[in-house]
């Protein structure tokens, strides 16, 4: 048994490259209006979650998805402890949630929490859910991104107006991999017995500083370069996946692309 449990681990680790490898190749282009970047902190332990989940799902997939609005579902891990523990749980996650708390973004931690552009919302549980989304926002320029194999090339151009009073030496790009579609069944804790279904579930986020900055030059400002992670085991059963990448400065999101990938469950399991 364990000679077996041995292989199954050996083989496993030599397919996780192949898995990044397997993906479609990805490209993208932003507009040059800054987006809406919804961060959705949940649990698949916690009572409240499921109907925000719920919302969240049938609010952004519509028009303007991965163009206008970035939503992205967070799964902490600090309910597990009630006796389920969320199979897209990363404690990672919990740590970013506690991170907007630390940088004065919200006032506390829980779930179902929402932060859009680096801001504590609480719209979803009063009702009002389209105020935030009629504010207008600025023009900050337009960021590239292109995935091929395991590595990631971006560029971001801001808007001379934006960028004049910038230091872009802090800004940061983030690439997620998102996957929807899931069905899980919870077999104990506060949702015990139910079937919930999960959209926009971050499966992996990388986080990487621009590789080169160029302070007034005629070209792109900021430029990405990277070698990606394995592609998580939780997105071998995502019935879609998407990239999403957004570029922060100062924590603050200023721009984003994304986009869903195709047939990317065939292709992973082909390898």
């Amino acid at each position: 048994m364990k000679r077996i449990l041995l292989v199954s681990i050996l083989f496993w680790q030599l397919l996780q490259p192949g898995l990044a490898q397997s993906l479609a190749p990805f490209q993208a282009q932003s507009a040059v209006t800054r987006p809406y970047i919804i961060e959705h902190y949940t649990s698949q332990g916690c009572s409240s979650c499921p109907p925000a989940e719920a919302w969240l799902a049938e609010q952004f997939n519509k028009t303007d998805l991965w163009q206008k609005y970035f939503p992205l579902a967070f799964h902490v891990t600090y309910w597990d402890y009630l006796g389920w523990k969320d199979i897209f749980g990363q404690r990672a996650f919990s740590e970013r949630q506690y991170q907007h708390l630390n940088q004065k973004h919200t006032r506390q931690v829980y779930t179902p929490q929402f932060v859009i552009n680096a801001k504590e919302w609480r719209g979803w549980f009063s009702g009002e859910l389209n105020g935030i989304f009629a504010m207008p926002q600025p023009e900050v320029g337009v960021l590239k991104v292109r995935i091929t194999n395991q590595q990631l090339e971006a560029s971001f151009a801001p808007q001379p107006s934006w960028a004049q009073d910038k230091d872009l030496h802090r800004a940061r790009l983030h690439l997620a991999l998102v996957g929807s579609g899931f069905t899980t069944e919870i077999k104990r804790g506060e949702n015990r017995h139910k079937q919930l279904p999960h959209d926009f579930v971050v499966l992996s986020l990388q986080s990487l500083p621009a590789t080169a900055v160029f302070a007034g030059a005629t070209e792109p400002a900021l430029h990405f370069t990277q070698s990606l992670d394995a592609i998580p085991a939780s997105a071998l059963n995502a019935p879609r996946l998407a990239w999403v990448a957004w570029l922060t400065l100062n924590e603050e999101p200023i721009q984003a692309v994304g986009g869903w990938l195709e047939a990317p469950h065939d292709e992973i399991q082909s390898q």
